[in-house]
């Protein structure tokens, strides 16, 4: 799918405006992130509440829809504390100041019971959806959500387009920014492969 970006949002997207957001953004980074929420959670408008006290830019339906929720020129609350010393050699805090965010709707961890795989809150996940795996900054063995071919699609497609446009060379997770504290995207999310792929696409393009 082809995207274009005008007036800092994505041409034909659905737009659910957050409150929880605010401030001039010259974005440096993108940051993926996934939801911890099942299908039956409409994460755009919970956004949309002031009492949720955080956004993102962009959230990813299982489905691949695209919904955006902040302008990518304003500032979005979803890094919270976050550090990272970027390819410029700056140390940057508070990653909400000078990151995009992408909200990709999938479970994240899941644990082992008698009757499969299930999230945080008691659901069971289809295990055919599942890969056990550790993280990359350790932990016990769990289950992690299977992203759906249509998220990764959309979110390449998106990552490409807002790259191009605001001059991104840096993908990142929120695990990476918030260490310990955070763990998406987590194993089932090829950030490397993803990093690789929207930079190399941007070139050819360029």
């Amino acid at each position: 799918m082809a995207i274009s970006i005008s007036n800092h949002r994505l041409a034909g997207t659905p737009y659910v405006p957050s409150p929880n957001s605010g401030g001039a953004l010259q974005p440096k980074f993108i940051v993926i992130h996934y939801t911890a929420s099942g299908e039956g959670f409409d994460t755009a408008a919970y956004f949309a509440k002031r009492a949720a006290k955080a956004s993102a830019h962009l959230v990813i339906r299982r489905d691949g829809t695209l919904v955006q929720c902040t302008p990518f020129n304003m500032i979005a609350w979803h890094a919270g504390k976050s550090q990272w010393t970027g390819v410029d050699g700056k140390h940057y805090v508070n990653l909400n100041r000078h990151a995009i965010g992408l909200e990709i709707e999938n479970w994240g961890p899941l644990r082992k019971s008698a009757a499969g795989w299930v999230s945080w809150s008691g659901t069971l996940v289809d295990g055919s959806r599942v890969v056990a795996a550790r993280h990359k900054f350790g932990g016990p063995d769990c289950g992690w959500e299977l992203f759906t071919e249509a998220q990764v699609e959309a979110a390449f497609e998106a990552a490409r387009a807002i790259c191009a446009v605001y001059g991104i060379a840096e993908i990142v997770g929120h695990d990476d920014i918030a260490p310990g504290r955070k763990s998406d995207p987590g194993p089932a999310w090829d950030m490397e492969g993803f990093r690789a792929g929207v930079l190399a696409a941007n070139k050819r393009v360029a």
